[in-house]
């Protein structure tokens, strides 16, 4: 006879571990779109939805690696901060407008303002890739690079050229790439050259069965940097691609769109210590004095332009960019542009937008036509209605994958970076952003938006609301998913 005490003994054991993580989830005190929806999905998924909450459910970064990474960065920040002092860095004095958005990006991030920097705008791939190389050509102490997809297409290979060449002539070269987006270039033929040739290559994040017993596997390192020599830097949405790269399922998204910033001055040794945290933590190394990493300034006559670095990502800076920008969203009086290619905010981002619009702030979303996720392009679409009844501008960009995320608030102040406006980029990606306290710098960052515009349709409140109702259904319910994506 079939002894069947098994089924019920496993039947039990399931619903008590989900009434535990069931509790574990309300005592947390999450916001209550991302309680309600684990609630839901442990209470009506038998086994799936606890398989998630346990690969997903919280944002563990594995306790060995927490551990490590503040044994080998703690006081860092401080440590730069009272070098500028004793070298008597300008600090910058922000005017009224925007200084409450200084002081609070500086208590959420730990990092003040900085005058004497000069940005350079680049937005097509081609130019971003020429340009590093010949930075890198031109190294004589160290190269420190940090993308989230690497490739090694022909368009590419340029700048793995130029590392290669840096290092055999003694430059200390050192490459972080995050173990997802660069899973095909960490084994490929070039990374084992680049490490022939004397380069440092390490992969962010290493994703594994074995870790996923103890760190969430989904957390990823996103951010865009490159420092050469101290002196220049490079940030922004760029990854080591060319504007032909196709990712996920979507391959009619045309060209890829980005926007960086090549940058010189104190702000770009802020973007250093970022890069300097992420080696730490995932590479070997030990860096005793960071001094050698943080040159003198070389001050030019046109370095004047005020730029804030906000790092981002699960841990001691979570929530920094989104505090960041809902203060923005407040705080202006005319005109707001952002453009994103994932846009899936949550209550408070969206409710700020809203309210702008609501007293007469021109509020304008660009976003690509085609997107390479169709479960994110429907979480974001759920939200179009109440936007554009609210008198949200959103516009659809049909000159590829708008990949630029990109602000400028009443053509005085800019935000430009890696993160995207959604849930993923506010709490679960180490990413990277640029505050720009400058009147003609955040003219030519909203020229390029405007150049967007003219290449995107609108989307009408009208047409909307007369969507099937099969669309309303499926973005609705992919809204439900918002705050787990």
């Amino acid at each position: 006879m079939l002894d069947m005490s098994w089924p019920w003994a496993v039947f039990i054991l399931e619903w008590a571990v989900r009434l535990a993580l069931l509790v574990r989830v309300l005592l947390q005190g999450r916001p209550t779109p991302v309680a309600l929806a684990w609630v839901m999905l442990l209470l009506f998924v038998p086994f799936v939805g606890l398989l998630f909450y346990l690969l997903i459910g919280e944002n563990r970064l594995g306790s060995r690696r927490a551990r490590r990474y503040h044994e080998l960065t703690e006081g860092m920040d401080q440590r730069i901060v009272k070098l500028w002092h004793h070298r008597e860095e300008d600090w910058a004095a922000t005017d009224e407008t925007w200084h409450e958005i200084s002081k609070l990006a500086t208590a959420v991030s730990g990092l003040p303002p900085l005058k004497g920097n000069a940005l350079r705008l680049i937005n097509t791939s081609e130019a971003m890739l020429g340009s590093l190389a010949r930075d890198i050509d031109e190294a004589s102490l160290h190269c420190h690079l940090l993308f989230y997809i690497y490739t090694t297409t022909p368009a590419c290979l340029p700048v793995s050229e130029s590392l290669m060449r840096a290092a055999r002539r003694g430059v200390a070269c050192r490459l972080l790439v995050d173990a997802v987006g660069s899973r095909r270039f960490l084994g490929s033929r070039v990374c084992h050259d680049l490490r022939a040739a004397g380069v440092k290559v390490e992969e962010a994040m290493p994703a594994n069965p074995v870790r996923m017993l103890f760190a969430r596997i989904d957390l990823r390192n996103h951010r865009k940097i490159a420092v050469i020599d101290g002196q220049i830097a490079y940030t922004g949405s760029h990854n080591v691609i060319d504007s032909t790269f196709r990712a996920g399922w979507n391959r009619r998204t045309g060209p890829w769109v980005d926007a960086s910033v090549r940058m010189t001055g104190p702000a770009a040794q802020v973007l250093q210590i970022v890069f300097l945290k992420d080696w730490l933590m995932d590479s070997e190394e030990k860096v005793d004095d960071i001094e050698p990493f943080i040159p003198p300034i070389q001050k030019k006559p046109d370095q004047s332009q005020v730029v804030q670095v906000i790092p981002s990502g699960p841990g001691d800076t979570a929530g920094a960019l989104q505090q960041a920008l809902l203060s923005i969203i407040y705080a202006a009086r005319e005109e707001l542009i952002i453009t994103t290619p994932y846009f899936v905010p949550d209550d408070a981002t969206k409710h700020a937008l809203q309210a702008a619009a609501v007293r007469g702030v021109q509020v304008t979303l660009v976003m690509p036509l085609e997107v390479d996720s169709p479960l994110v392009a429907a979480a974001s679409r759920s939200h179009w209605q109440d936007l554009l009844e609210s008198g949200v501008r959103i516009l659809q960009y049909g000159g590829g994958l708008l990949h630029a995320k990109t602000l400028t608030a009443d053509r005085r102040i800019g935000m430009i970076g890696s993160a995207n406006f959604d849930a993923r980029s506010f709490w679960l990606n180490f990413e990277i952003t640029l505050l720009l306290y400058d009147d003609d710098f955040t003219s030519v960052l909203r020229f390029m938006q405007t150049g967007y515009m003219e290449h995107s349709q609108e989307v009408a409140l009208v047409a909307w609301r007369g969507r099937s109702k099969l669309k309303v259904l499926a973005q609705n319910t992919a809204q439900l998913l918002g705050p787990l994506l």
